[in-house]
């Protein structure tokens, strides 16, 4: 039996229910199965959330991607975000400010201030800052799109950017996504819509990749790309390029997995099973933008104690399977892509209600920080 459930069954202790210990006993029945939390009636609490710290005690990285800059959410300033930030999470990655657009806004010209100051935030408050992103074929900035040169000239063009940006920020990062999204979902190199993959071919990612590594010699160097978890021609495309990396000694030191998921798929199985196609390449596998859909098909106007229950199970399945998989030393981290619910992508990405991440739109914690904790408890 899952060890939540016998936490909520048997105790409540940990994580019972609202209602524990109030002299109501008209608790609903619950029991997991493989298909995950079962339910003989609706739950009409939340289940307590008794977690003071997701970092404490954990033996990684702990990430969450925080809005700054000019963002009206920016940590900078939201107080309730910011101490948010500081009490859960070691590990820090920029929403948007340190995309390609935003570092390199034109031609020979780059603009570090707002990335400046997140780091310099991280630095002084013991936090590490995992980059994202050097080269992506979306938020490239206009000029980019416009260049017109031969083959050795976008080659020149890249790597100049790439090596402003790492060389600015060398010894004062952990990690760097290097190169993001480069594969389609049936193992293609990604062509349409790909300015470096058009103009350079695929060799522009080991060229990113040795050009970061020649500007920063200490950062951890990920390649990072969604539906990792769930996608077999993906991922194996991608270990095919990390081992043709290593046969030719190209820098890489870990594989980004996005992991922007939903609430049944894919399965914990699946997970784990690609999770180890990485391991089994001695390199480092880092969970790096996580957030669970939990309304999918729409059927949900409002967060109700029964979705929380399965999203916080769901958040324990994930990162356990992580934490089970990967060896420690092989730990990249595992980042949240959000402080709360109003900030996710998903909400304007689809157009309508959800609520992805570990506190909602009233900066408040969810039972679904209390499964992030209780699976890093549980695995250490």
């Amino acid at each position: 039996m899952n060890k939540i459930l016998k936490a909520l069954v048997t105790s409540c202790t940990l994580i019972g229910l609202v209602a524990c210990g109030s002299g109501n006993t008209n608790i609903p029945e619950a029991h997991y199965s493989n298909d995950g939390l079962q339910l003989d009636e609706p739950l009409t609490e939340y289940s307590q959330v008794t977690v003071t710290s997701l970092k404490e005690g954990a033996d990684l990285p702990i990430g969450v991607a925080v809005p700054a800059g000019g963002a009206s959410n920016s940590i900078f300033v939201s107080e309730e975000r910011k101490n948010i930030v500081l009490q859960h999470f070691s590990q820090v990655s920029a929403e948007n400010i340190m995309k390609m657009d935003a570092l390199h806004p034109s031609q020979g010209n780059f603009n570090f201030d707002a990335a400046d100051e997140l780091v310099n935030f991280a630095a002084n408050n013991g936090l590490s800052v995992h980059g994202h992103v050097l080269v992506w074929h979306s938020q490239t900035a206009g000029w980019m799109e416009s260049f017109s040169g031969s083959k050795v000239e976008w080659i020149d063009m890249m790597e100049n950017h790439v090596t402003q940006i790492a060389t600015h920020f060398s010894g004062r990062l952990q990690s760097w996504d290097v190169v993001n999204e480069a594969f389609l979902e049936n193992g293609e190199y990604r062509d349409d819509g790909s300015i470096w993959y058009q103009n350079i071919g695929a060799e522009f990612i080991e060229r990113a990749f040795t050009t970061a590594r020649s500007a920063d010699a200490n950062a951890e160097l990920y390649y990072n790309d969604y539906n990792l978890s769930s996608s077999e021609p993906k991922i194996d495309a991608v270990v095919a390029m990390v081992k043709d990396f290593q046969a030719r000694n190209i820098p890489i030191d870990g594989v980004g997995f996005q992991m922007h998921i939903g609430a049944d798929s894919p399965s914990a199985d699946t997970i784990k099973a690609h999770f180890q196609k990485v391991v089994d390449l001695g390199i480092k596998v880092k969970i790096t933008e996580l957030d669970i859909r939990m309304n999918a098909a729409n059927n949900d106007d409002a967060l109700t104690p029964d979705i929380a229950e399965r999203q916080k199970e769901r958040y324990y399945e994930v990162v356990s399977a992580y934490l089970e998989t990967v060896p420690a030393a092989q730990r990249g981290g595992i980042t949240i892509w959000g402080i709360t619910d109003a900030d996710s992508w998903i909400i304007n990405l689809y157009d309508q209600p959800d609520w992805p991440l570990l506190f909602n739109s009233e900066l408040e914690a969810k039972p679904a920080l209390q499964g992030v904790a209780d699976a890093i408890a549980d695995n250490q």
